[in-house]
């Protein structure tokens, strides 16, 4: 039988899950604005009118945590904080120089675009009286029928060009937001290297030190191992169980084989 170190080396070339488990409520609003950018991004490139109901419900779904707290603040703090840290090592031998004057730019340019006018993030998306009239009817099941919404059915029906154009105009006023974001998250996931463990029957405990505060853990998972983690953390500790689940329809259950995974606790 392979030992532990063998089968993980095994796995080095399967495909990895990756689960993210913020510890702070600034991540937790970050990676869902990633979610919700990637989504909108993605459904405003395809022409069906499916594509682009699905775009403009994201889109709503942004405006709604933007208006939930001080985004812009939270965003600019981030990236001032980031830069203070990443400034402290310039001329390190063990950094890329080139690189670090790269993102260092990069935090500025996108610090001063953040700043903006000084008007709230998403402001003519929140004055839009066309998507106003979509949000007012999202919190009903099926609000958005056709009966419900002409207007939107006819610009659903509008030849894609045109309701691309619509969108895009929609997304390029989040841009700098969608930037940051990105920049921001990136490096806090390169911020670790990833460690291998094992949860022996799919339990695993760990105590953080106090004196390094990380924002998100990440759990990297072989596909082929069939199980997904339920991540338990606060500041001093954190649990993870491997759970399976042979039926949709049935209830998961913590799986009793000892499981190989990568476990990055995020440090920037």
């Amino acid at each position: 039988m392979l030992n532990v170190e063998q089968h993980a080396e095994e796995q080095t070339a399967a495909e990895w899950l990756i689960y993210e488990q913020p510890l702070s409520e600034r991540v937790r609003t970050f990676l869902r604005l990633e979610f919700l950018l990637e989504q909108a991004g993605h459904h405003s490139g395809l022409s069906s009118m499916w594509d682009s109901r699905a775009a403009v419900s994201a889109l709503l779904e942004i405006v709604a945590l933007l208006t939930r707290g001080d985004v812009r603040t939270e965003v600019l703090k981030e990236l001032e904080r980031c830069g203070t840290l990443l400034q402290r090592l310039k001329g390190s031998p063990e950094v890329d120089n080139n690189r670090l004057q790269t993102v260092l730019a990069d935090l500025e340019r996108l610090r001063t675009e953040m700043d903006g006018d000084g008007r709230p993030l998403g402001a003519s998306l929140r004055e839009s009286e066309f998507l106003n009239s979509i949000k007012n009817r999202l919190a009903i099941p099926g609000g958005t029928c056709q009966f419900d919404l002409p207007s939107y059915h006819a610009w659903l029906t509008h030849p894609y060009p045109r309701r691309a154009r619509d969108l895009q105009g929609w997304m390029a006023e989040l841009k700098p937001l969608k930037e940051t974001i990105a920049l921001l998250m990136a490096l806090t996931r390169e911020s670790a290297l990833p460690t291998r463990e094992v949860a022996p029957q799919g339990m695993y405990q760990r105590n953080f030190d106090t004196n390094v505060l990380s924002p998100m853990v990440r759990v990297m998972v072989p596909a082929p191992a069939g199980v997904f983690p339920e991540i338990s953390a606060g500041k001093h500790r954190m649990v993870i169980r491997f759970l399976e689940r042979h039926d949709a329809n049935a209830r998961p259950q913590q799986t009793k084989r000892d499981i190989n995974f990568k476990l990055v606790c995020c440090q920037l």
